[in-house]
């Protein structure tokens, strides 16, 4: 490894000191080990976090302390005290797989002019999902975020955008960066597998994100800040808010349905049950409580599926109601509604 490292890895933390150092041991186990890191407290507050920082003595690895700036700021002044040719942005509780480093420098050496290299991820903790998007182009990053914030870019990329929107402190600063990043003629790629594991908790920014009206008000930011970029894409925009409409209308029956069928299933499970001890009263304690921890662990069971169809039902129908609620779908309603009228 040379004075001046190839990459920076800059691990951004707010209140994180539980899963930091879990986020540390993800990049020290790279298997490209060309890099430095740069550890971000951002105005930490939780005394077990100041506690983990102040002791932090790792190789490669630097702290800097500074006063509650938000996500975007935070990582703006991680890459003034970063010196490596590639940044990649971590918040520290999210994971990188051991190939992450060497898989995305590849795909920026095909071509110099490719200036960020994305992937796919793997979520975990309070959910497990994938995310495996395709295109980093206009319109469909316009559409929706599909470059992870965690991307390797290259630093002369970063330095030309001026970094992050730190005005964008309640979320989508990492999306209206690559909007921009794009729309300065920076070509892209994304990596076809699972480089990055992100981390859901209860309290995560991007859950709190999604929340109404939180989501709605952060895409009329964007549209605002790239109007014209917008409405240049305005009809392939809509064309794919109708088909995801058209999709989440359909999750959410399928949704009602499992969740009605489930109820059913379970009430009359009981009730068979029920009625079979009832018809056998001679079988003694012993079969009573076997009967009773079965059904127990069997309604048990049912919350838990119930609670899981309640929370796919809640995930759809705020998307649903942020995309009424978007600046595109209220600015288009009149002609929605001639299309419909001439049908």
């Amino acid at each position: 490894m040379t004075d001046t490292p190839q990459t920076s890895f800059i691990v951004t933390c707010h209140n994180l000191g539980a899963y930091v150092l879990e986020t540390l041991d993800s990049l020290d186990a790279q298997t490209v080990q060309d890099f430095e890191i740069v550890v971000v407290n951002d105005g930490s507050t939780d005394g077990a976090t100041c506690r983990v920082l102040a002791d932090l003595s790792r190789a490669r690895t630097r702290v800097v302390h500074i006063e509650r700036r938000g996500l975007p700021g935070a990582r703006n002044a991680g890459a003034r005290h970063a010196r490596g040719q590639f940044l990649c942005m971590v918040d520290a509780d999210d994971l990188l797989e051991p190939v992450y480093l060497e898989r995305s420098l590849a795909a920026l050496a095909t071509a110099p002019d490719i200036g960020f290299a994305s992937h796919w991820l793997r979520a975990f903790g309070d959910e497990q999902w994938d995310w495996t998007p395709t295109d980093w182009t206009f319109p469909a990053l316009l559409h929706a975020n599909t470059i992870n914030g965690a991307a390797l870019m290259r630093r002369e990329l970063f330095d030309a955008l001026g970094g992050f929107d730190q005005t964008m402190t309640e979320g989508c600063e990492d999306w209206e960066f690559w909007i921009r990043a794009v729309a300065s003629g920076y070509r892209g790629t994304i990596i076809p597998e699972f480089l990055f594991r992100y981390r859901r908790r209860a309290d995560s920014m991007s859950r709190l994100m999604h929340a109404t009206p939180g989501m709605a008000a952060l895409v009329r930011q964007l549209v605002d800040r790239h109007a014209t970029l917008y409405a240049s894409h305005l009809a392939d925009l809509l064309a794919r808010r109708d088909g995801e409409l058209s999709s989440l209308n359909t999750a959410l029956w399928g949704l009602e349905e499992a969740w009605a069928g489930q109820l059913a299933g379970r009430v009359q499970w009981t009730r068979d049950n029920a009625s079979a001890q009832a018809a056998e009263p001679t079988r003694g304690k012993a079969h009573d409580r076997a009967l009773i921890e079965g059904l127990s662990v069997a309604l048990e069971e049912t919350r838990e599926e119930v609670r899981s169809l309640h929370a796919d039902f809640s995930r759809e129908r705020e998307a649903h109601g942020a995309i009424r609620a978007s600046w595109s779908w209220r600015l288009t309603a009149p002609l929605r509604a001639l299309a419909w009228f001439r049908r």
